[in-house]
């Protein structure tokens, strides 16, 4: 069992559809990276904490996903604290393409992931599959409309 750490701000930076509406509706953009790790860890074992930074707005309801927000202090040390708290470090995934939690983690003997590599590793298959469902879905409709009209 894996235990990951994911620096969320910096993973929403990351992230364009989430990035680009990170002024406008950063609840729901919290909201909205929270339900993905809880749809990319759901059928695993390991465990997930999410680290942003600032204050809790409305409660965020995932299955997998435990979020931590940092209030005043930056969520980059909670991440370290957390680190330093637990009781085996070389079963913790670090992420964050931030340079010093990335370091600290290596050196605390974590594994550390760059932002960008777990985007590519979780969430393009992930991203896949749901495009192929939204097709598939639209085929079914457009088929529903054929008969409905009489066009073959």
């Amino acid at each position: 069992m894996k235990i990951f750490f994911i620096d969320g701000n910096n993973l929403m930076g990351k992230v364009p559809s989430l990035s680009s509406r990170m002024n406008s509706d950063r609840a729901g953009v919290r909201e909205d990276l929270a339900l993905r790790l809880d749809s990319v860890f759901y059928q695993t074992n390991n465990k997930v904490t999410l680290f942003l930074d600032g204050f809790a707005g409305e409660k965020i309801r995932t299955n997998k996903t435990e979020i931590v927000y940092s209030n005043a202090r930056p969520a980059d040390i909670l991440i370290k604290n957390a680190i330093d708290r637990a009781k085996n470090p070389r079963n913790i995934v670090v992420v964050s393409s931030d340079f010093e939690v990335f370091n600290y983690a290596k050196k605390c003997y974590c594994e550390a992931m760059k932002s960008e590599d777990f985007i590519k590793r979780y969430f393009r298959n992930n991203e896949g599959k749901e495009e192929n469902e939204r097709i598939s879905s639209l085929e079914k409709q457009q088929d529903e409309f054929k008969k409905l009209f009489g066009i073959k």
